[in-house]
């Protein structure tokens, strides 16, 4: 087997595998996003936006996962004591669940579904909360800690394409309520509307076509 014929089955298979991710990627249907600071009210916690992020996947037969991320901040005691839910009429949901799923959580999280009331500041960016987590009573332990995940199984009302429509129009927010930020401060956060680009797939795609267009090259090179 020569160079070239080598180097094109790489070229091949580093395009299947790009293949795979993508087609993986689709199948699992699933969307990040990020959390953003409100405007105009606390700046506690400015710092740590990026620490958090709303991981979506399409579950299949009617139902979507939500998992809540805090992603590990060494030096840090801050944790997640409530998620609250925005969601507009009508409701994307069909079914909510009353807990956080253990299956689809990572830590000690242990939150439970109430109504009533506001996320602070989130009067600042229109937010009227439908529903909320809060963490289950007594212990801060139950909220959602650094390197900490916690899984929200709903049904939803939709299809996931309209379910994902309604985070990226604003229909359907989540907000977290941080608590534990130095001197006692706290800060809130909304889900950004835009969801988080996932390039792995991508660039290893490019870098497939890429190869397959060098081989052709050297291909044509070597016949002339």
């Amino acid at each position: 087997m020569n160079f070239l014929t080598r180097f094109r089955n790489l070229a091949i298979a580093g395009l299947l595998g790009a293949g795979v991710l993508l087609g993986g990627s689709q199948q699992a249907s699933a969307v990040t996003f990020g959390f953003d600071n409100i405007a105009g009210g606390s700046t506690a916690g400015d710092a740590y936006a990026s620490n958090f992020t709303l991981d979506v996947t399409d579950l299949g037969a009617g139902k979507a996962l939500f998992q809540i991320v805090s992603a590990a901040a060494p030096a840090m005691n801050y944790f997640i004591r409530t998620v609250f839910v925005d969601d507009s009429s009508p409701s994307d949901f069909s079914g909510v669940p009353q807990t956080n799923d253990a299956a689809e959580t990572v830590g000690t999280v242990n939150m439970i579904r109430s109504k009533g009331g506001t996320l602070p500041q989130g009067s600042n960016v229109g937010f009227t909360p439908t529903f909320k987590y809060n963490r289950l009573w007594p212990g801060d332990f139950n909220g959602i800690q650094q390197g900490e995940t916690a899984g929200f199984i709903f049904d939803i009302a939709g299809d996931f394409g309209s379910l994902i429509s309604a985070l990226t129009s604003g229909e359907l927010r989540f907000g977290l309520h941080l608590q534990g930020l130095s001197g006692g401060a706290s800060d809130s956060y909304v889900n950004s509307v835009t969801p988080v680009p996932l390039p792995a797939a991508g660039i290893l795609l490019i870098g497939a076509l890429g190869g397959l267009g060098f081989a052709s090259r050297r291909k044509k090179r070597v016949a002339v």
